[in-house]
């Protein structure tokens, strides 16, 4: 009789008004306890709803004396964390506040704009490469990245923009970073930053040099060839976000970030660099 009476009140509690149900309170996990609700019966409670409370220490201790147990006390705790760190996973990604979590993935800061906005920038699809060249010393074998289309859809107006990286240190699929098989990038140190050169309708970029002499190679690079990278000031601002800005003022064209997985494939961040406007501040 008892047990039935316990969960009546349960039920009264927790449905009598659905708006409130929903979210959890220090309040309401006191009076589940004190009305003689099991610890069992109250932690599943606390497992499907909101986190609604305060799980500071001071708010803790009075939940302690207020006779609420350990094991009840430690999964509000969880559940708050949890929900938390989820809140956190996905990011807010229509604040214009680049110190803001966002999602995972590169950011511009469109300063410009009114009002002004965080872009997202989207990896683009190679083609595929190319190779050229004869594979002698004079004339080696050069290969090429190939990225269809003669300018990237993300137009920047701007000699010298903010970039902003959002990572998931703990889950290393997260962000699409990086390509199949491999671990998400966690830094943006990861990236290479490049300029493309314009061939036709086509962008490209040398990721590949090898020469023979007779039947042996004497010079072989894979990689992007580090003439066409750009050096970069990178400032942590957390262990997710970082903000990426340019060392110097560059000139308009062709540019992109490219990450570069496990399994040898690249994943590239273009945009085009317009300057047709000046930055006047920092962020």
């Amino acid at each position: 009789m008892k047990n039935f009476r316990n969960f009546a009140i349960f039920c009264f509690i927790a449905y009598s008004n659905p708006a409130v149900a929903e979210t959890l309170t220090n309040e309401t996990i006191v009076t589940l306890a004190k009305a003689g609700l099991s610890e069992g019966l109250i932690i599943d409670k606390i497992n499907s709803d909101a986190c609604g409370y305060d799980v500071s220490t001071d708010k803790i201790i009075a939940l302690k004396q207020a006779g609420v147990t350990d094991p009840i006390i430690g999964a509000m705790v969880r559940r708050c964390a949890t929900l938390n760190q989820q809140r956190g996973i996905a990011g807010d990604d229509s604040s214009a506040d680049p110190t803001v979590r966002h999602s995972p993935g590169i950011y511009a800061l469109e300063s410009w704009a009114t009002p002004s906005k965080m872009q997202v920038i989207r990896p683009s699809k190679a083609s595929g490469t190319k190779t050229t060249g004869l594979g002698s010393i004079v004339f080696p074998f050069m290969t090429k990245l190939i990225v269809p289309g003669v300018r990237s859809h993300i137009e920047i107006p701007l000699n010298s923009p903010d970039f902003y990286f959002y990572f998931n240190p703990s889950d290393e699929k997260v962000s699409d970073f990086g390509s199949e098989n491999s671990a998400a990038a966690q830094s943006p140190d990861e990236f290479t930053l490049v300029k493309f050169a314009q061939k036709g309708s086509d962008r490209e970029l040398n990721i590949g040099k090898t020469a023979y002499y007779g039947y042996a190679p004497v010079t072989h690079r894979q990689g992007v060839d580090p003439k066409y990278t750009i050096p970069v000031q990178t400032v942590e601002i957390s262990k997710e976000i970082f903000k990426v800005n340019f060392v110097k003022d560059l000139d308009a064209g062709e540019y992109a970030f490219i990450f570069t997985g496990s399994n040898g494939n690249s994943r590239i961040y273009d945009f085009s660099l317009t300057k047709t406007l000046e930055k006047t501040t920092k962020n």
